[in-house]
């Protein structure tokens, strides 16, 4: 299921929900031209308090405005080459997925090097299966970033990238079912579920 599903009766968007990206590039521009419009009015209002002269407190104020205004900004640049999925494309998903995947929706990944989107990643009871929904984005190098991240953190799931729609969606459907899962004891399942939580945290912990 969608992580947004907490999230369906609230406007805002969340990560992993579609929409997120537009969502979050209206948002850090809103917030960086109000926060410049203050600054330039606190200025503007300080000269006019002290015929016209700089070296006022109102200029030091405004100075400090700049400085979240550039934050949400260059969030908003590094967000700008990304779009969002629809609502048809997220269905289309939830729908090929087996019952009890997890599914991200609207990602954007990043590293040390480099910011990657992944318009889906789905989570199935042994593997992470990632679409990434654009015709420049180097799979293989997506891949090689999650594995590695998995990997040095202990989990033990096969991660697959690709960019090609149709092999995306065949391997939803070939995918095994965590929701089919048979456990011997109420434990094991505890174990199962856990490691799945820990594993989102550490998804989202790399997702703007």
């Amino acid at each position: 299921m969608f992580k947004e599903r907490i999230l369906k009766e609230d406007k805002r968007k969340g990560k992993g929900e579609a929409g997120y990206i537009s969502f979050v590039k209206k948002k850090e521009l809103l917030i960086s031209i109000i926060l410049f419009l203050a600054a330039a009015g606190i200025f503007i209002l300080g000269l006019a308090l002290n015929k016209w002269q700089k070296g006022n407190i109102f200029t030091i104020i405004a100075a400090l405005m700049i400085i979240p205004m550039a934050r949400f900004l260059t969030q908003f640049i590094m967000l700008f080459p990304f779009r969002s999925v629809t609502e048809e494309e997220a269905a289309e998903v939830e729908k090929a997925a087996k019952g009890g995947s997890i599914i991200y929706a609207d990602n954007v990944v990043t590293s040390t090097e480099k910011a990657m989107q992944l318009s889906f990643i789905v989570i199935t009871s042994n593997k992470v299966l990632c679409y990434t929904g654009r015709e420049k984005e180097d799979a293989s190098k997506c891949r090689e970033y999650l594995a590695g991240l998995l990997s040095r953190r202990g989990y033990d799931y096969k991660v697959t990238v690709t960019g090609d729609r149709t092999v995306f969606f065949n391997l939803l459907k070939s995918s095994d079912s965590a929701a089919a899962i048979e456990f011997e004891n109420e434990e094991d399942k505890k174990r199962f579920d856990n490691e799945r939580a820990a594993l989102c945290r550490e998804l989202e912990s790399v997702m703007v």
